[in-house]
């Protein structure tokens, strides 16, 4: 039988998901999509996830792309489901994630399609991209532009597909594949970087920081051969978290998730040098870490430098290309260490390690709660340490960052770009998907969960995980709750009234463990530890009683 020269459109895009080496699909099937789909599926080059929730459709394809490094891809169909995840797409765009979502349309003749949308004006809301299907014959080219223009600008892609196209026929050629022109900065020059070169060189506490855009191999060696260079310690950003972990000088998170020796080296270092982070205000404590202090800070790019909100000399460069460059210029001119990792800060920072080990006792709280800190640091010694953390957002949220620490960046999911509440379970479903081989970790609070987490936890059960999720459940949403108290008033209209979230597990073919008492905490140890599939652990918490 002679090989056939067209292909219905639904076909040829899968056909070019496939060419784009598309592993995993995230969606939610409508009249718009489901063709394309089925065809993926029969292609049986990848996994297609069937999330749902639209937005779960995004959100997974965003937990995927931070722990693989990978674009990520989902699937909606028109009008309703395209708003369902706008809050998603612009999750996306704010923290410069990769994606392309492939989003159906409906026909342009019929004015009285109920699901008609201008979808375009939507999009460009958002800031994502927005790359239109053409016509039959253009299809995969157009789809192989939306996949360069996510890599190239890093952020989500908008490809509009018209529903009354899906059958049409094409030429079925090799799909196109448009790869991203690899631009690599240089280190830079000049007199301004030539007076850098003269601040670190003269440092007395220096001290050097990585952030998410610094974190690939290359960069992260060059980086620590410049602090040893330099004799300097290390940290990084929350989202590089990880990225020195096991080295001796090593401070830990740079900024309101400091721990105390880290703070204190941090107040007493003269000169940072920067590279790949936004020095935001999180980062810097609203400018405290770095007033007074001389600020070295390398940029992969200008998007970057236009998020940063503190002075200093910047530089678009390449990590690892300026890093050794720095490195050759000090070795040129004999500059000495600067002596500043020296036997003291090394037993201090040995002293507090040992510290942390040690397990608090259990205090006694209100009757039928627990202590949110002392219960997060035991059931953390029974989670495995090479783990993905993705965690929801709430006032739980500084504690668990402290608590449940990550071996590398690409094992921590950020989900609180538009600081918004119930996206956690939805990336986590693409972070467990992509870190197959180790054990993720969901921390979300009780009004986030209620928003998101029930809806996806079928999908976790399904696709058999292997996840633990923490409920942090305070009855209330908890920084409306402590507003109303900071203003001395009854704050009834924050409180929740959720259900037993462990129960609710059980009853959709989860292990869930509700702990009301210290004496249930051993009980949740053995789920984790002997876990088959999801787990669910909710913690019931005094919403009074809560220190973030």
């Amino acid at each position: 039988m002679a090989e056939a020269t067209e292909k219905a459109v639904c076909e040829l895009l899968a056909d070019s998901l496939v060419a784009h080496g598309v592993s995993h699909l995230y969606g939610l099937v409508g009249d718009a999509n489901l063709f394309m789909v089925d065809a993926y599926i029969r292609a049986g080059k990848g996994r297609y996830v069937a999330c749902n929730h639209e937005a779960s459709s995004v959100l997974a394809a965003i937990g995927y792309a931070q722990v693989s490094g990978n674009i990520g891809v989902a699937t909606v169909t028109h009008g309703p489901a395209l708003t369902n995840i706008i809050t998603p797409l612009v999750e996306g765009v704010k923290g410069c994630i990769p994606l392309v979502v492939l989003v159906g349309d409906t026909p342009p003749h019929d004015l009285e399609h109920l699901q008609t949308v201008d979808q375009r004006e939507l999009i460009k809301a958002t800031g994502a991209g927005f790359v239109e299907m053409r016509n039959p014959g253009t299809a995969m080219e157009d789809l192989a532009r939306a996949f360069r223009l996510a890599a190239v600008e890093r952020k989500p892609v908008v490809f509009n597909m018209r529903v009354d196209l899906m059958w049409e026929k094409a030429p079925a050629e090799k799909p196109p594949v448009r790869q991203a022109v690899s631009i690599r900065a240089v280190a830079p020059e000049g007199e301004m970087f030539d007076e850098a070169l003269g601040m670190i060189a003269s440092a007395k506490r220096p001290l050097v920081l990585a952030g998410r855009g610094a974190i690939e191999p290359e960069a992260k060696a060059a980086i620590l051969d410049l602090a040893r260079r330099l004799e300097a310690p290390v940290a990084t950003t929350l989202k590089a978290s990880g990225l020195f972990h096991g080295e001796p000088f090593n401070l830990g998170v740079f900024g309101t998730l400091s721990n105390p020796v880290g703070a204190d080296t941090i107040m007493q270092s003269d000169v940072i040098i920067a590279f790949g982070a936004s020095l935001s205000w999180l980062t810097t404590v609203s400018g405290a870490y770095i007033k007074g202090k001389r600020i070295v800070q390398i940029v992969g790019d200008m998007q970057e430098n236009a998020r940063r909100t503190e002075p200093g000399l910047v530089f678009v460069g390449d990590p690892a290309l300026t890093a050794r460059r720095i490195i050759e210029v000090l070795d040129e001119a004999e500059i000495p260490g600067s002596q500043a990792t020296d036997e003291n800060l090394r037993k201090r920072l040995e002293a507090q390690a040992e510290e942390f080990a040690t397990l608090p006792t259990l205090p006694e709280t209100t009757p039928g709660t627990v202590d949110l800190l002392a219960t997060l640091r035991h059931l953390e010694t029974a989670v495995p340490k090479d783990r993905v953390l993705v965690t929801d957002l709430g006032r739980f949220i500084h504690t668990t960052w402290k608590v449940f620490t990550t071996t590398e960046p690409h094992n921590f999911v950020y989900s609180a770009h538009y600081a918004s509440i119930g996206l956690g379970m939805g990336e986590a479903i693409g972070a467990a998907i992509a870190g197959s081989d180790r054990t993720t970790l969901l921390v979300a609070g009780d009004g986030g969960f209620m928003m998101g987490g029930l809806t996806e936890l079928s999908t976790a059960i399904r696709e058999n995980l292997d996840l633990i999720i923490i409920v942090c459940n305070d009855g209330s949403y908890g920084a409306e709750h402590i507003q109303f108290l900071r203003k001395s008033m009854d704050p009834t209209t924050s409180l929740l009234f959720t259900p037993d979230f462990a129960a609710v597990a059980r009853s959709m073919g989860a292990t869930g463990i509700q702990i009301r008492d210290n004496s249930e905490v051993p009980v949740a140890i053995e789920a984790i530890k002997h876990r088959q599939g999801p787990v669910l652990i909710e913690l019931v918490l005094d919403p009074y009683k809560i220190d973030s």
